[in-house]
């Protein structure tokens, strides 16, 4: 496939933000006019082109639909834009999205949250699924997933559906959710030998391979990632580190899977992942490790000529070792048997519905430690989505039952209404709830083999307005939109009873609006994006933004194709955020992060059908900045990468 053929047939990601001088007024200015001008560029090619389809997803509903069809707001990151982008792992790519925020505790492999609308971090308000199934961390960490231990070369498509979707994908999804699928199959035989090396001693090297024979498909691949780093803590903004020396990070992933029709409509399938990460921290002063497996047996079957089943029986384990000055241990384990239906009703109507049977559990060893827990997770849901004389509606309902809670009843009402011309006005309300991790029940209570009876669950609700217009391979949209929280977890002193431990004493809100564009023209493909929000704590006076949280963040990605060579450049932008620093006496002192902008360019090329390259300039201009008070992020980096399709591409 040439450059010029990727750039217009793949919409390639272009997800990171504009160069803001002159504050939100400017900045809504400028992104608003960048949108009309797209829309003009492209309305004037179109009488010299064919049409581009958009993408489409699989979300918003559980089942295909384009991307214009979908009511809730959603980004796709295809395998094709994975490549192009050049980024090594997924949190990298997550940064230009839409209403994502990310927070880093250093370099790569390091600890970082992950905020979908204003919702992250101990509140846990963004669900990670892999494969369909939930990385959902029962320690006490506030982890969505560990994401920064996922790496790309494995990783075949990732979609992020925005706004509160408990209805479709059960706790925690308020602030959104973020679908990762792993690699698979091909029916046409495929390969391909990866290697990748720059700065900071960083290096990788993937092997992928798939293909069918007879019936039979059947994919494997393995990568290997390892960097030097950088120093995670500034020490001159930490008294607790005092070495300057880079923390580490290795990576060895692995990935297969084999399907078998059986009959025509009718398959098999055995998947396995695995994901193991290994790093030091606190400037090399200690280490740890995670890592992450999935195995997952599946089937997926037409019942009928209007009926389509999936089910699978899946395991997923999340081990988190700690080597360093308090040895510790922690794994997760996500035991599920998921099975979802869509059934066509005629006349554009699609009812869907199913089971989310789960068994968690969670062991740890080490300080603060409590004895192996476990508990069931039971879920059925219902949905119903289709149109009619210009109206769209989609309806989902959804009951979960937690082994010590009541059921939780969640719902997502949406509506769309076609105005002509290729415009839309889209609204929807929502509920959601998140029911504690195993390690916020029994961290810190006492005695440890008792629940913490008082901690109950989170609450939510969202309303959504927007207006989208959509033509061809190019969809743009603006929405309003607002989540309120209550009965949020923070980590304390009860006064009535004296224990440090979770409580429900927190209420949070986001409010703001969202602007998103992306398509081709031409050889040219972009994506753009402005956030305007307000999350704040509700239970401060003068409600002030939450901690770390931006209130502006923007992305602008532009690709074109040269001939054989596509070039691109992604541009991020993050406004202020207020954070915490600690004095000698662990006294919270007030601080400012100032606003940054990040630019990266990339570039890949064919030189034969069995050879291509590309290269990835990152934070151009070497921009410092920190996410997080006293950890460091990444400087200016250049990585250049080689790859081999025996087969051809």
């Amino acid at each position: 496939m040439t450059a010029s053929k990727q750039s217009t047939s793949s919409k390639s990601f272009l997800r990171d933000g504009v160069r803001l001088r002159s504050g939100t007024r400017s900045l809504l200015v400028g992104c608003s006019c960048l949108g009309i001008c797209l829309a003009q560029a492209y309305a004037q090619s179109e009488n010299d082109r064919g049409v581009t389809l958009p993408p489409v997803v699989v979300s918003a509903t559980t089942y295909p639909q384009p991307l214009s069809s979908s009511l809730p707001s959603v980004s796709v990151i295809t395998r094709e834009q994975i490549s192009e982008s050049g980024a090594r792992n997924i949190i990298t790519l997550l940064q230009r999205i839409a209403g994502v925020q990310l927070t880093f505790n250093g370099g790569p492999g390091h600890t970082s949250t992950t905020y979908v609308r204003g919702f992250g971090s101990t509140d846990l308000g963004v669900l990670v699924l892999l494969n369909g199934v939930p990385l959902a961390p029962q320690d006490a960490s506030g982890s969505a997933g560990y994401l920064e231990n996922l790496t790309t070369d494995q990783i075949q498509r990732i979609e992020v559906i925005r706004g509160n979707v408990s209805a479709i994908y059960g706790a925690g999804a308020i602030g959104g959710a973020v679908l990762i699928t792993t690699r698979d199959g091909s029916k046409k035989p495929q390969g391909s030998v990866s290697v990748m090396a720059g700065s900071r001693d960083t290096g990788t090297f993937s092997a992928n391979a798939s293909g069918q024979v007879g019936k039979t498909a059947v994919q494997a691949g393995i990568s290997r990632y390892s960097t030097q780093g950088i120093p995670s803590i500034n020490p001159a903004q930490s008294s607790y580190v005092g070495s300057t020396a880079a923390d580490g990070y290795r990576n060895t992933t692995m990935n297969a899977s084999i399907v078998q029709e059986l009959v025509p409509g009718q398959s098999l399938g055995l998947r396995a992942f695995r994901s193991d990460g290994q790093y030091t921290y606190d400037n090399a002063v200690d280490a740890g490790e995670n890592k992450q497996e999935l195995e997952q047996l599946f089937s997926d079957n037409k019942l009928a000529s209007n009926w389509t089943s999936h089910l699978s029986l899946s395991q997923q384990t999340t081990n988190n070792l700690n080597f360093g000055s308090y040895p510790s241990t922690s794994r997760t384990r996500i035991q599920q048997m998921l099975w979802r239906n869509a059934v066509q009703l005629g006349s554009g109507w699609t009812a869907t519905g199913g089971l989310d049977l789960q068994h968690q559990s969670i062991d740890t060893t080490g300080g603060g430690s409590f004895p192996s827990k476990s508990r069931n997770a039971d879920a059925v849901f219902v949905g119903l989505n289709g149109a009619f004389a210009g109206n769209a509606i989609q309806l989902d309902l959804r009951r979960d039952s937690f082994d010590g809670y009541s059921g939780q009843n969640t719902g997502y009402l949406g509506y769309g209404r076609e105005l002509g011309g290729g415009f839309k006005a889209i609204a929807s309300y929502s509920t959601a709830f998140n029911v504690p991790p195993l390690g916020y029940l029994y961290y810190s209570a006492q005695p440890y083999w008792e629940a913490n009876a008082n901690l109950k669950p989170e609450k939510a609700h969202s309303a959504e307005g927007g207006l989208q217009w959509a033509r061809g391979s190019t969809v743009l949209r603006a929405t309003l939109f607002q989540t309120t929280t209550s009965d949020q977890w923070s980590y304390g002193t009860d006064p009535a009873t004296g224990a440090t431990q979770f409580q429900n004493i927190a209420r949070a809100r986001t409010r703001g609006l969202e602007l998103t564009g992306s398509g081709t023209w031409n050889d040219w493909a972009y994506d753009a994006n402005l956030t305007l929000q307000q999350p704040v704590d509700l239970t401060q006076p003068g409600m002030p933004t939450l901690p770390r949280h931006a209130r502006s963040m923007a992305n602008v990605a532009i690709n074109h194709a040269f001939g054989n060579t596509l070039i691109g450049t992604q541009v991020h932008y993050s406004g202020p955020r207020p954070d915490a620093a600690y004095d000698a006496n662990f006294n919270q002192i007030p601080v400012t992060l100032g606003s940054y902008t990040t630019v990266d360019l990339t570039a890949s090329g064919v030189i034969t059908p069995q050879w291509s390259w590309n290269a990835r300039l990152q934070n151009l201009f070497d921009k410092k900045y920190q996410t997080a008070y006293s950890y460091n992020r990444e400087p200016f980096g250049v990585f250049v990468g080689l790859t081999w399709h025996p087969l051809g591409s």
